[in-house]
């Protein structure tokens, strides 16, 4: 390292929870990583993306009920001002009805409160290399809910390769490497993904995918 150099920062992190004492220990653990920084903390949707835009984090922690703005709405709020912002929903229910507008506002990953504190780290570390990352009940949900309006056998062979590899986090460019094809082509079949499992964006076809049992192949 040449002198004068700054060591490169951790994984910046927001936090978002209307209970002080679940963001106290959240910021408590998380500072035992070396890796990871908490750059900010918000009690509600409202102060949640006024503090997103002021602190441009990596990851973002994000409860969902919380009043006057719920987290949802936040999450849309924060997708409208940061396309690329990577949110995990960090909260007490799997039910369908909370799990399904999470992933549709665009959720990076989706975990319980209960979860363990290392499975909470490694979802931060997933979902900031790329990777959605959601709890194994949430995945029963979002099959579930995704049941009625999709189904896989629409895909051409060429559509389910470019599929597996959305779900394994992969860029339009490493897809269109990995497979020997140019990368306009890989736009259209991610176009046609999209249409086809009638899903908003790349991070719902990689929801599917993993759902599906898709992920690993």
């Amino acid at each position: 390292m040449e002198t004068g150099q700054q060591a490169v920062s951790g994984i910046r992190v927001l936090i978002v929870d209307d209970h002080q004492v679940v963001r106290r220990g959240l910021r408590a653990y998380l500072s035992l990583e070396a890796d990871i920084e908490v750059v900010g903390e918000a009690q509600d949707g409202e102060s949640a993306v006024a503090e997103f835009v002021r602190t441009r984090p990596d990851v973002t922690l994000l409860d969902l009920h919380m009043a006057p703005v719920d987290g949802v709405e936040a999450l849309q709020r924060i997708r409208r001002d940061d396309k690329q912002a990577r949110v995990i929903i960090l909260t007490s229910f799997i039910d369908v009805s909370h799990v399904m507008p999470a992933i549709e506002a665009g959720a990076s990953g989706y975990l319980l409160k209960t979860s363990d504190p290392e499975e909470l780290v490694g979802a931060i570390r997933g979902v900031f290399a790329g990777r959605a990352t959601y709890d194994a009940e949430a995945m029963r949900a979002m099959a579930k809910g995704m049941r009625e309006r999709a189904t896989i056998s629409t895909l051409t062979e060429r559509e389910m390769d470019v599929l597996r590899l959305l779900a394994r986090g992969k860029s339009n460019q490493e897809i269109a490497d990995e497979l020997f094809i140019g990368l306009k082509t890989v736009k259209t079949h991610v176009s046609n993904i999209l249409a086809k499992l009638a899903v908003a964006d790349r991070t719902q076809a990689a929801v599917y995918a993993l759902t599906h049992g898709l992920g690993d192949m």
